[in-house]
């Protein structure tokens, strides 16, 4: 029932990875909220940038990466 080592550790990379990218996605669209309530010392533009591209990177970078690693296999 047990996988090949290699692949486990495999695995667990990539989920390490997708679980990165979520973090790092809602860091970013929280400090782009911040920003825009005038909570960090960035302009609205900024903030704006910033809570859209932390979005991106939350609900779309995670399912990008697991869609590339799915067609390489």
């Amino acid at each position: 029932m047990s996988a090949d080592p290699a692949q486990e550790r495999r695995t667990l990379r990539r989920f390490l990875i997708l679980q990165g990218l979520r973090l790092a996605g809602l860091a970013m669209a929280l400090a782009g909220a911040m920003a825009i309530a005038g909570t960090l010392p960035l302009n609205e533009a900024q903030g704006a940038v910033l809570l859209i591209g932390g979005a991106v990177a939350f609900f779309f970078l995670p399912v990008l990466m697991a869609k590339h690693w799915k067609t390489r296999q």
